[in-house]
């Protein structure tokens, strides 16, 4: 009971207090968490570096194999040696020499006789008539024996000495110098010409040079010059219808 002389205020302020009190309860009861909440065990973690090897097993030694016993040989009784007399000590110190092998005697070689050649037996008749066909055949001149072309004159002489120098001249510039060395060999050809100057067949080397390049180089240079200079006369071509060629691979006659 409030007493009349007592403040109303203070009454209030009481009442308000008291609120707040018991709002403050009902906050905490309903914030409890009335759960018993069991601690988190904590786990243990242990780091390694490498494995941990696996123990090695023992193995078990093999005992050794027990040595067999082999029956020792029976040893035969070695024969008592007996002394030997001087006499045969002497006899092995000096051996007989053996004497010296005596030569053989090669056998003499049969000696092959050579067969006789008998001449066929001449027929008197025969020789007597070849001697007389002989004697009957006249005498014959020298000038009426077959020979190579006539004489030339110093004219017609100086034409051909003229076309072989062209011939020359024509087979040098296909010529490789360098395989010929430093000097300047003197090589011969023969050949065959027609008269249009192509050659019949294959030169024919003479004389080389002593360099199996030069000299193929030079036949292949006279293949290359055809065809070559020749005369169109027929007395002057007749010169060169089997012609023998010296030639220089570095000039010259």
């Amino acid at each position: 009971m409030i007493r009349p002389h007592e403040n109303p205020v203070a009454l209030k302020a009481g009442a308000f207090s008291l609120l707040v009190h018991v709002l403050l309860l009902g906050l905490l009861l309903i914030s409890f968490n009335w759960k018993v909440v069991q601690p988190a065990s904590i786990a243990t973690v242990e780091l390694w570096s490498e494995l941990p090897s696996k123990p090695v097993v023992a193995q078990p030694i093999p005992e050794p194999p027990k040595p067999v016993s082999k029956p020792l040989p029976e040893l035969e009784p070695k024969p008592v040696s007996k002394p030997e007399s001087k006499a045969d000590i002497e006899v092995k110190k000096e051996p007989p020499k053996p004497e010296p092998p005596k030569p053989k005697e090669e056998p003499k070689k049969p000696e092959v006789k050579k067969p006789v050649v008998k001449k066929p037996p001449q027929d008197d008749a025969l020789e007597k008539l070849k001697q007389a066909m002989l004697e009957d055949q006249p005498n014959l001149d020298s000038s009426s024996a077959p020979a190579g072309p006539p004489a030339m004159s110093a004219e017609q002489q100086g034409e051909v000495n003229e076309f072989i120098n062209k011939i020359r001249n024509k087979v040098h510039q296909n010529v490789n110098q360098q395989l010929c060395g430093s000097g300047n060999p003197e090589l011969e050809f023969a050949m065959s010409l027609a008269p249009t100057g192509e050659i019949v067949g294959t030169p024919r080397m003479l004389k080389g040079s002593g360099i199996a390049a030069c000299d193929e180089s030079v036949e292949r240079a006279i293949l290359l010059a055809q065809p070559l200079p020749v005369p169109k006369e027929a007395d002057l071509f007749a010169r060169f219808r089997d012609l023998k060629l010296k030639f220089h691979p570095k000039g010259g006659n």
